[in-house]
C-alpha cells in the first residue's frame, strides 16, 4: 500500500464516519422528542437512564447505517475525489505516468468492502438480534410483549391468533388457535393462557403447545388428527409424556418471527430465511418477498454500478468548482435510487417480482460499464 492509498483510504473513511454521525444524529433527535417520555420511564425501572436510552439508539442506528451504507460509501468516495480536484492533488500525481484507475482504486476496494460488511451484518448479525431491533421504547426496561400478527397457515388451515407476542420467551399470550375442516367435522376453537414455540424434536415437528387449555373439546380426546399421514395435534392422550392432561401441542410450520412482526421479520430476516420462508407452504409471503430475494441477490450489483456512475462523473465534470459535479452526482444517484424503489414496488403490487429486481441493473448495468470503459481511457 502507497502513501497515497493511505492517504485516500484515511479521507475516505472520514468522509464516512461523519457521514454516517450526522444521518444518525438527525434521526436520534428527531426520534427522540416522539419517544423521549417512554424511555425514561423504561430507564427509571432499569435504574439507568442513559444505559436504555443507548441501547435503544444502537439497536436502531445499526440497520439505519446499513441500509445507507452504500449510498454513504459513494458519498465519501466522491467527496474525496472531489477535494483533491479542488487542491490540484491529481495532477501530480497522473503527471508521474499513474493512470486515473489506480489513483482511485483505494477508494473503489473501500466501498467494496463497506458494501460487503453491511452484507455480513445483514445476514448474518442481525438476525440475531431480532427481539432488540422490533421493541418498542417503552419495552426497553422488560418485556411487556409486541402487537401478534394473526396468521393462518396455508398448509393446514390452522388459524393462529393472540394477545401478545414474546419474542425473547418464544411465548404467545391468551392464544386461540383455530382448527378447520376437514382437520375435524366442526370448526373447533382453542383458547389457552400461553402458547410456546417448541422446534422440531425427535418426538414433535415444530409447532407450539398450548399450556393450560380454557376447555379441551372432546374430539380432541377421539382419533388423533392428521393432515397427509402427518401429526398435527398432539394430546395427552396420545403423547402422555410430554403433553399435560390440560395442554395441546399444534404442528405448524409458521414461523415464530413471523407472527412477531411481519415487517420487521422481512426487514431482518437473511436471505437464507426468506429463501426457505418463500419454500413454505405454509406462508403466503406475496410477491414483495420474491422480489426482496431477487433484490438482496443482486444488490452487490447494483452497489458496484452506482459507484461507476458516481465516480467517473466527478472525474469528468470536475475542477476547483466541486458544486457542479457534486450536483451531477446527486441528481444521478438520486434517479438511480428512485427507479430502485419504484421498480421493486411494481415488482411487489404488479406481480412482476423478478423484473422489478432486475430492471434497475437492466437500466444503469450498461450506463455503468461505459462509464467504467471512459474512465479506463484516462
Amino acid at each position: 500500500m502507497t502513501l497515497l492509498d493511505r492517504y485516500l483510504l484515511k479521507n475516505y473513511f472520514i468522509n464516512l464516519l461523519f457521514w454516517c454521525l450526522c444521518i444518525i444524529g438527525i434521526f436520534v433527535v428527531f426520534d427522540l422528542f416522539t419517544n423521549l417520555d417512554a424511555l425514561v420511564a423504561a430507564g427509571k425501572k432499569a435504574g439507568n437512564v442513559p444505559k436504555i436510552i443507548a441501547a435503544y439508539y444502537f439497536f436502531k442506528s445499526v440497520p439505519l447505517a446499513m441500509m445507507l451504507c452504500s449510498v454513504l460509501g459513494l458519498i465519501s468516495a466522491m467527496i474525496t475525489v472531489a477535494m483533491m480536484m479542488r487542491n490540484n492533488e491529481l495532477v501530480p500525481v497522473q503527471a508521474a505516468g499513474i493512470s486515473t484507475l489506480r489513483i482511485i482504486r483505494p477508494l473503489i476496494l473501500a466501498t467494496l468492502f463497506v458494501a460487503g460488511a453491511a452484507t455480513v451484518l445483514r445476514e448474518i448479525v442481525l438476525p440475531n438480534y431480532l427481539p432488540q431491533l422490533v421493541m418498542e421504547a417503552g419495552n426497553m426496561s422488560e418485556d411487556s410483549g409486541s402487537v401478534l400478527n394473526a396468521a393462518i397457515d396455508n398448509e393446514t388451515g390452522i388459524g393462529i391468533h393472540g394477545e401478545k407476542m414474546f419474542q425473547g420467551e418464544k411465548r404467545i399470550s391468551k392464544p386461540n388457535f383455530t382448527l378447520p375442516k376437514p382437520l375435524v367435522k366442526q370448526l373447533v376453537r382453542l383458547d389457552a393462557e400461553n402458547a410456546y414455540y417448541q422446534p422440531a424434536s425427535a418426538e414433535h415437528p415444530a409447532g407450539f403447545l398450548l399450556v393450560n387449555i380454557e376447555e379441551i373439546p372432546g374430539v380432541l380426546n377421539g382419533e388423533v388428527l392428521k393432515f397427509k399421514d402427518k401429526q398435527i395435534v398432539f394430546t395427552h392422550k396420545d403423547s402422555p409424556a410430554w403433553v399435560k392432561p390440560d395442554e395441546c401441542f399444534i404442528a405448524t410450520n409458521v414461523p415464530l418471527g413471523f407472527l412477531a412482526s411481519n415487517d420487521a421479520w422481512r426487514t431482518y430476516a437473511s436471505t437464507f430465511d426468506l429463501i426457505q420462508a418463500a419454500r413454505n407452504k405454509s406462508l403466503d409471503v406475496g410477491n414483495s418477498i420474491h422480489t426482496l430475494i431477487h433484490a438482496r441477490l443482486l444488490e452487490p450489483f447494483l452497489d458496484i454500478a452506482l459507484l461507476f456512475l458516481g465516480l467517473p462523473t466527478i472525474l469528468t465534470y470536475g475542477g476547483r468548482n466541486v458544486f457542479k459535479p457534486m450536483g451531477l452526482s446527486g441528481l444521478l444517484v438520486f434517479s438511480f435510487l428512485a427507479v430502485r424503489e419504484g421498480c421493486r414496488f411494481l415488482g411487489a403490487n404488479m406481480e412482476m417480482p423478478v423484473l422489478g429486481a432486475w430492471l434497475p441493473l437492466i437500466v444503469f448495468g450498461p450506463i455503468a460499464v461505459n462509464q467504467f470503459m471512459m474512465l479506463r481511457m484516462k
